[in-house]
Formats: structure tokens, sequence, C-alpha cells
């Protein structure tokens, strides 16, 4: 067919000097978002000469570098895909042809502009960062595990039995996130004889204010819930205590240890 009658306006048939100009546009692009990624990473490092309390944390730092590199990346092989077609297309030609590809691309890959927004906007945001702890709450399935990777489009994430999920980042509305609490709860559960709940109570209650002092997880004196009659040989307390966010279950264990030994010194044994 001849190019003249195609619709499209060819500047020229493309020879072996004009491909290796493509190809070198498209070199050219990868070797720039190699230095970009290289110089962002220098920019980045900055932020420890910032006050303690203003410095980016490493997961932040990590996050942003892997989101501003790959929006970059993707401007520099867009604008060298351009280029490399107005050797062959006419100027005229080609507004006329991305302006008839971005409405069909914004009409029919509009979930995949969705997610690309997205990602650029976690650049501005703080919602999570690589290697945080998290749970996203989807339509469907609610997923949770450690941020390993997040770029333009997807967020990946691992999950407690080692399964790796990739999220688009357009369907990320509600986060919750593990890694950014003030405390961890602990809640220790303990069976005793009715005739000794009085004594259990009176000693227990001061003891959370001796734990408070002695143990540095532990960050204010714990809370006695009253317990309720399971039956006639057994009582329900509830120890309610707050640990520094990630001590939970290690202060759970001390605590229990240290409940247990001083009941024993009274010679009061827990009921299971």
């Amino acid at each position: 067919m001849d190019p003249s009658n195609s619709g499209i306006a060819l500047k020229q048939i493309p020879d072996l000097p004009t491909m290796i100009m493509v190809v070198g546009y498209f070199l050219a692009a990868w070797i720039i978002s190699l230095l970009v990624n290289l110089l962002i990473r220098k920019v980045l490092t900055l932020g420890k000469l910032a006050p303690k309390e203003r410095r980016p944390s490493v997961e932040r730092t990590h996050t942003l570098q892997t989101l501003i590199t790959s929006l970059i990346s993707f401007f520099f092989f867009i604008v060298a895909v351009i280029v490399s077609l107005s050797m062959f297309i006419s100027s005229s030609t080609l507004i006329w042809i991305f302006g008839l590809f971005s409405a069909a691309f914004g009409f029919g890959a509009r979930l995949v502009v969705s997610d690309v927004l997205a990602g650029i906007g976690f650049i501005f945001s703080e919602t999570f960062d690589i290697g945080e702890k998290v749970e996203f709450i989807l339509t469907g399935i609610n997923t949770q595990g450690v941020i390993e990777q997040v770029n333009l489009t997807t967020t990946i994430v691992r999950a407690p039995t080692g399964e790796q999920f990739t999220i688009p980042n357009g369907e990320i509305r509600v986060v919750r996130n593990f890694s950014r609490g003030k405390y961890s709860m602990v809640n220790i559960t303990l069976y005793v004889a009715p005739q000794h709940l009085q004594h259990v109570l009176e000693i227990i209650r001061p003891l959370g204010n001796e734990s408070f002092n002695e143990i540095p997880d532990q960050i204010e004196p714990w809370s006695v819930i009253s317990g309720s009659n399971l039956s006639a040989s057994k009582v329900e307390l509830t120890v309610i205590a707050k640990a520094t966010l990630g001590h939970g279950a290690d202060l759970k264990l001390r605590l229990i240890n240290l409940i247990q030994d001083r009941l024993k010194k009274e010679d009061i044994h827990l009921l299971d």
C-alpha cells in the first residue's frame, strides 16, 4: 500500500542509520534512568542532615527512591517513543495519533491510569512505606503482610504465610498500618477459684505498678477487669496492659511468669 494513501503521512522509510538512532534514544533513556536513580539516592541521603525529629525513616527514603525513579523512567521512555515516532511521522499526524490514542487509552485503560495516579500520590503521602506491616481493606478480600515493593502501578506485599500479593495502587483505599501504632495491647486471662478471688485481686492490682517500674516494655500500670463467674468453681479475671510497639508477645510472657510466681508465693494456684 502506498504510504501516502494510508492516512498517515510518513516522512521517510526507515533505514539502518535511522534505526540506530531510535535504538540510541531508548538506550539514552535507560542510561538517564540509571543516572537519575543514583542522583535521587544521593539527594535522599541528605535527609540525614536534617534534625532528628524531621529526618525521614530508612523505609520512607527507600519508598520515595522507588516511586520517584519509576516516575522519571516512565517519563523519559515516553519521550523516547515520541521522538522516535517524530522521525517517521509528520508533526500534525503525530499530534492527531496521540490525541486519538490518549482518548482511547483514557477510556480503555482507566484502571491503569488510576493506578499510576495513585502511585504518584504515594510520593506525597506517608500512608505506608517499604518494610512496614499493613493490612489493605480491599473489596472481597483483605490482604495483610509486609510491604516489599512500591512502584507507580502496583504495591507488592508478602503475606505471613509466604504468598506474594500484587495489589493495583488504584484499589488501595483503606490501610491498616501495624507499624505506626503507638503501643501493642496485651490481654492476659486468669482463672481462679472463687474463694481466692479477693486475695488474688489484692495481689495483682498493686503488682501492676511494680511491673511498670521494673519492665521497660510496659508503658503504664496494667488494669484488672473484675471477674465473671464461669461456674461454681471458676472465676475469670482479665489483665490488660500496654507494651511498646512490637513487644506485646514478649511482655505477655513476662507478665504471666511474674503473676504466677507471685501467686505461688501466696500458695495460690491458677486454674485451667
